[in-house]
């Protein structure tokens, strides 16, 4: 994902603004990737879109699978408080009592909604 032979994408606007970077002699241009503000407890919401517990030395538990990215092209049309993750259908929840996405009336992932102004 932040690889520039990947999709090159980066945490913040700042950095990404530069627009791209030339790395041996190639240059390559940068997404920006808003859903690193989202990980983890900056938020009050989940700290990811997937959450899983496994029985091995190192767990992450929380993961950020689903992921927006955004060229600087598009930063005036964009605002970070129009992405969101989505914790309810409008109607029901899509956590378990723990705050962890229900499988059993859900998915394992939540669903992300973001909006670009483009009026």
């Amino acid at each position: 994902m932040i690889s520039a032979n990947g999709f090159h994408a980066m945490m913040t606007r700042k950095l990404v603004e530069k627009e791209k970077r030339i790395v041996q002699g190639k240059t390559y241009p940068y997404f920006y990737n808003p859903m690193w503000g989202h990980f983890g407890e900056s938020l009050p919401t989940p700290s990811g879109t997937h959450y899983h517990a496994r029985s091995e030395q190192v767990v992450f538990f929380w993961n950020m699978y689903d992921q927006v990215l955004i060229r600087p092209a598009l930063f005036p049309y964009f605002d970070s408080k129009d992405l969101l993750i989505l914790t309810s259908d409008g109607k029901n929840s899509l956590l378990t009592s723990t705050g962890t996405p229900d499988i059993q009336n859900g998915s394992d992932h939540l669903p992300i909604l973001f909006k670009l102004n483009i009026e």
